[in-house]
């Protein structure tokens, strides 16, 4: 019984994977650029929230018709979102930001905006596709209505627009994982048989 349900809860672990983990860290000193927003970072000893989402489309403004953040926070804040995105349904991101913020994708810095600023786009920021690549996004509000909306153009030719999705394991990683856990519970009820 024991195997059945420790396979039984890989199995859920793989089906609940493709979420980026998203990491909220209020503050009530000021914030003006990255090095500021990473010492809050450096000198919690934990997020003050955190929580896992398929993309990173939130506005407390009601920017695009976004919904607000999860869990409600302070009017001044770092966010961190961690992921993968796969460039092979994306030719370019588009993020709406008001204050600042730093992308990388595959360890790349691809956008940065180190200062505060009225909600804005980052224009178009176009990749090669090289599959899916690691997501890293440093994002902070200075007292106000944060807006952080990210976009993907997709990648069939029609340069059409979608909120982007950000996942937190690959998805073939998803799926031998979820594979796994089939096996053995298949395996597990045949010893019982």
């Amino acid at each position: 019984m024991k195997k059945i349900i420790i396979a039984a809860v890989t199995s859920l672990m793989a089906l609940n994977a493709n979420a980026a983990l998203i990491n909220i860290y209020e503050t009530n000193s000021s914030l003006s650029n990255i090095a500021q927003s990473q010492a809050v970072i450096d000198s919690a000893t934990a997020s003050t929230s955190s929580f896992e989402s398929d993309n990173i489309f939130y506005s407390d403004a009601a920017a695009h018709g976004a919904p607000g953040f999860d869990n409600g926070h302070n009017q001044t804040f770092v966010l961190t979102a961690t992921g993968f995105v796969d460039t092979s349904l994306y030719s370019a991101l588009k993020f709406f930001h008001d204050d600042g913020m730093i992308v990388s994708l595959a360890g790349n810095p691809v956008y940065t905006y180190n200062a505060n600023t009225a909600k804005r786009s980052s224009g178009l920021i176009s990749f090669a596709d090289t599959g899916l690549v690691s997501f890293d996004l440093l994002f902070w509000e200075n007292t106000g209505a944060a807006t952080l909306l990210t976009y993907g153009v997709l990648r069939n030719g029609t340069q059409a627009t979608e909120v982007a999705k950000i996942a937190s394991v690959p998805a073939p990683g998803a799926m031998a994982l979820f594979g796994l856990g089939l096996i053995s519970l298949v395996a597990a009820r045949r010893r019982k048989a």
